[in-house]
């Protein structure tokens, strides 16, 4: 049996199911992962960095140790208990994950695109999402660890390396299914739209105004602050993309999340993300994660 600490932690956490998402075990579990990422000084300084160029009058330390933080319990503590006990995780969404205004806003306004930033619990509140009665479809940038966990999800990921995943979006929000779709984090060799975000440029991905254009169907912007104890999905004003071009459409898309983040900057998880480097950081940081999970794979056997 290993002796590690950081795998005695999340077999801890893992025995708790449902309860393990919040309370003193998953702090020290947070508080375990974070100390030992091998990225924490690069996450902490870019992230600083960014903020400081965005958020006049803010302490950019403070609030990127926040969004640390916020970073290792989404990364770690709610990815270790999707895939090792997704049962668990289903049983915590559906429980404390409120999607009553969401539904009320699809009622008034039909199937829409749902997205917003990659916030706090972004995996955790996809999921929710995923079985609930919304059953929307749901798109990843890549296979990983989650993956082990999502069977019963399989119809529902559209995998953006699929090339006919914009295809796939549109068929479905024409036949009624709600479409979600994260722009904000930039992967190599991948479409961008320039936007303005919070005073300054920031990159995101391209398609989502040419996919809303192409079905009839307006985007939803979307925005929550998950903690232990929940979290009640916020809507937007649907955006419409008739008769505007794509930069427009995306712009109004990005101005709706930079109104959300200004006032809760902890939760967005990606500041980095806007500085000139973010490539080199994204990599970094990845390879932190794949580090630590290479030794938390002793704790999913």
């Amino acid at each position: 049996m290993s002796t590690d600490p950081l795998v005695l932690a999340a077999r801890r956490l893992i025995d708790l199911g449902p309860d393990g998402f919040s309370g003193p075990d998953a702090d020290d579990f947070v508080a375990e992962v974070g100390r030992r990422h091998p990225a924490r000084e690069t996450h902490l300084k870019a992230t600083a960095e960014a903020i400081s160029q965005r958020l006049p009058g803010v302490s950019p330390d403070e609030v990127a140790a926040g969004v640390y933080e916020n970073f290792i319990w989404t990364h770690f503590v709610c990815k270790l208990l999707m895939t090792v006990t997704p049962a668990a995780a289903v049983d915590f969404t559906l429980k404390r994950l409120d999607i009553s205004e969401l539904s009320r806003t699809l009622d008034a306004s039909g199937t829409a695109i749902l997205s917003g930033f990659h916030y706090t619990g972004y995996p955790l509140v996809a999921l929710g999402l995923a079985v609930s009665p919304v059953a929307p479809l749901i798109s990843k940038a890549r296979v990983d660890v989650l993956d082990k966990g999502s069977e019963r999800l399989g119809d529902q990921v559209v995998y953006l390396s699929d090339r006919s995943a914009a295809l796939q979006f549109i068929r479905g929000l024409k036949q009624g299914r709600p479409a979600w779709l994260m722009v904000d984090v930039v992967l190599p060799s991948v479409r961008v739209v320039k936007t303005r975000f919070l005073g300054r440029g920031m990159d995101v991905v391209a398609g989502m105004g040419k996919i809303a254009k192409l079905s009839g169907r307006p985007c939803i912007p979307l925005f929550w602050e998950l903690t232990g104890h929940g979290a009640k999905l916020i809507t937007g004003s649907p955006i419409l993309a008739a008769e505007r071009s794509e930069e427009e459409f995306t712009q109004d898309f990005v101005t709706s999340q930079a109104a959300f983040i200004a006032q809760r900057p902890t939760q967005w998880l990606e500041w980095y993300s806007v500085l000139d480097d973010a490539p080199r950081l994204r990599a970094e940081v990845k390879r932190g994660n794949d580090e630590l999970w290479a030794r938390l794979a002793q704790a999913l056997q």
